[in-house]
């Protein structure tokens, strides 16, 4: 339990209209209006994967580590979200001032828009996932580490109708990465690496929308940018099966 983290689940609805600034995930971004639409080679659009408001987590536990307002923005390049490697640094952005932001554009249309789905908070705990390092290191030994792994399943599908544990999203802010395989390979680049943000795939009653083949999303930083609210150093990694 010492290596329990507050967390803060997103959990997706099922809504005709979403308003602008709303935390969601796909669509297309708020932006300021001298911002410039990050590209890849050949000036490739990346993609947008979402946003979140940060005032919608305000007084949750764990959300005194985000900004108390502004707006976080948050993409990836086409490649790293269909499975290919390498992945690419993340690209997120805290923007202050929601009131001045407008619908942006980039130059040419990107490859794939997401839908769009909007997002409400759901407070978890959250554990270290079974494959971890962190769990590795407890050296629990076969029938702890089995009975780790029941208290883990239990935890993460808390609150969850039954027959929606197997597609419900376990998207979420902070807490620790649920694994697909491994470890992540940057996770550890550093003793202070956050999670900051999992996407996983989701629903917003009309359409299911994944990543690659089977895969998570995750955008990750050093705790002290974190809590500073600095996030152009965010690394961006994903896994799949």
């Amino acid at each position: 339990m010492d290596l329990a983290l507050p967390a803060i689940g997103l959990w997706p609805q099922r809504r005709a209209e979403i308003a602008a600034t709303a935390s969601r995930f796909g669509g297309m971004p708020l932006a300021p209006p001298d911002w410039r639409w990050p590209t890849e080679v050949e000036d490739e659009p990346r993609l947008f994967v979402g946003q979140i408001n940060c005032a919608e987590f305000r007084g949750l536990l764990g959300a005194e580590l985000l900004p108390s307002s502004g707006l976080l923005a948050f993409f990836a390049n086409y490649e790293a979200v269909m499975g290919s490697f390498p992945f690419a640094d993340g690209g997120v952005y805290l923007w202050p001032d929601v009131n001045r932001l407008v619908p942006a554009k980039p130059s040419i249309d990107p490859i794939e828009m997401f839908p769009p789905c909007a997002l409400v908070p759901r407070p978890i705990l959250d554990l270290p996932h079974p494959f971890s390092r962190a769990v590795r290191n407890l050296q629990l030994g076969k029938e702890r580490d089995k009975l780790y792994r029941e208290v883990w399943w239990e935890i993460r599908d808390h609150g969850i109708p039954p027959d929606c544990v197997g597609y419900a999203s376990f998207s979420k802010l902070l807490g620790w990465p649920d694994l697909v395989q491994g470890d992540l390979s940057r996770f550890y680049s550093e003793d202070d690496t956050r999670l900051l943000l999992q996407v996983d795939k989701y629903c917003n009653g009309e359409e299911l929308h994944g990543w690659g083949p089977g895969g998570s999303l995750y955008y990750l930083l050093p705790e002290r940018d974190l809590r500073a609210g600095v996030f152009t150093g965010c690394e961006f990694e994903g896994q799949f099966t």
